[in-house]
């Protein structure tokens, strides 16, 4: 036991190496954990001071929404099926909302559903916020559906969807990837080389400052063989 303590203490604990490998284990892991969870609960502490009221009212919708977006923001995703939910539940009862629930309510329940791995019930989500009226497009309810479809083993019927996200917008960089490992899944693997191509295009053409983890996507096309098997 001396020997093996011994061992630890001067090979290990006193290794630059090691301390090295800590750091970036906190630097990469946990402190963007850490501070994801700090912003969620400073945002809903906010959230309940000055929405608490309205929360408690078994009939608000909006409040509910908001809510679910929140915890969407720190990828709390259980939560955000819940409250979504309730949302587009209470929506679709309510005669405030005559077309039945908005669009957004849906796309956010859909992706509540989605990162759960309720797959089966994300797609009808989707769907159903496609027929809704979109004040911005329709580019997120696409993306989630094509992902939802190959999740459920189609992904012949995934890569249409996908390919008709990249039509409405050609700038989002994960339905890049998204199309091309459903592509790579329905055995067209020259279409999924395509999709790799214009995606290098358009990550290469995209400004500094636009927020679409360029580098995360472009590691996922570099290790692809892998990545579509796991992303």
């Amino acid at each position: 036991m001396s020997e093996l303590w011994f061992w630890f203490r001067y090979t290990l604990l006193y290794s630059p190496l090691l301390w090295w490998l800590v750091f970036l284990f906190v630097a990469v892991v946990l402190y963007p954990r850490l501070q994801r969870w700090a912003r969620l609960s400073h945002a809903k502490r906010r959230f309940i001071e000055g929405q608490g009221a309205k929360l408690q009212n078994p009939q608000n919708a909006e409040a509910r929404f908001q809510l679910a977006h929140i915890y969407a923001e720190g990828y709390r995703w259980r939560r955000v099926a819940e409250y979504a939910g309730e949302a587009v539940r209470i929506a679709r009862e309510s005669p405030l909302y005559e077309g039945g629930p908005p669009y957004h309510f849906l796309v956010l329940l859909g992706d509540g559903l989605y990162h759960t791995r309720r797959y089966a019930e994300a797609a009808p989500a989707y769907e159903e916020a496609l027929k809704a009226k979109a004040l911005a497009g329709t580019t997120a309810a696409l993306l989630g559906l094509g992902k939802a479809r190959y999740r459920l083993g189609e992904p012949a019927r995934a890569l249409e969807i996908l390919k008709e996200a990249l039509h409405e917008n050609a700038s989002t960089l994960e339905t890049y990837f998204r199309a091309a490992q459903a592509a790579a899944a329905a055995g067209k693997d020259d279409e999924a080389a395509a999709i790799g191509a214009e995606f290098r295009r358009t990550a290469a053409s995209l400004p500094r400052f636009a927020r679409q983890q360029r580098l995360r996507w472009r590691l996922a096309f570099l290790l692809f063989p892998l990545s579509r098997h796991v992303a």
